[in-house]
């Protein structure tokens, strides 16, 4: 069975301070002193300047920006947030991401305040949840616009999410929107 982002994050927790010598506590502290607020500048700003790698970097800006506090394993999470009045979209998201685990094996699975980023490496794709529909945004670059594949709208995300697909039912996480989504991420990862 596929990792999920929770075991992805509890290892990291685990095996934090035996991996680069500090806690949580103090790599906190020293992600605060650097007055960095985003999660990309802090990602970047963490490898180059204390050499994590790209997974732990993004995990420990993570918990960062989620005032300290895992992204997964607690009730409190940004993830939570983004469903907040929009529970009934869970299952919905949840079949997404199932589905995206299992297609892309390096796949980061990583909330911010406003929408979920699918990464690997760089953000090819992100799902922003709507009370109508959950809005799977693609970096497509020049890709043309459709009925099915529209330009992005109020995502939140990166300015290179250029495309979106809106998903309903179970029955939407289908191949075709697959096929979408493996467009992005060769395109972003050629």
């Amino acid at each position: 069975m596929a990792k999920t982002s929770r075991d992805y994050e509890q290892e990291f927790l685990d095996t934090l301070k035996e991996k680069t010598g500090r806690d949580l506590k103090t790599w906190l502290g020293i992600v605060r002193k650097s007055s960095l607020t985003k999660m990309q500048e802090t990602v970047k700003w963490l490898k180059a300047e204390h050499g994590l790698n790209h997974l732990q970097a993004t995990l420990l800006a993570g918990i960062y920006l989620n005032d300290g506090k895992p992204v997964y394993g607690n009730t409190g999470s940004l993830l939570d947030a983004l469903f907040k009045g929009k529970e009934d979209k869970l299952a919905l998201y949840q079949e997404l991401e199932k589905r995206l685990q299992a297609k892309f094996k390096m796949l980061q699975v990583v909330p911010t305040k406003a929408y979920v980023s699918f990464r690997d490496k760089r953000e090819f794709a992100c799902a922003a949840i709507t009370r109508n529909e959950i809005r799977v945004g693609l970096d497509l670059g020049d890709e043309s616009f459709g009925d099915y594949v529209q330009k992005a709208k109020s995502l939140g995300a990166m300015p290179r999410i250029s495309h979106m697909i809106e998903i309903r039912s179970k029955s939407d996480v289908n191949q075709k929107l697959l096929g979408y989504l493996q467009k992005a991420y060769d395109r972003v990862h050629k």
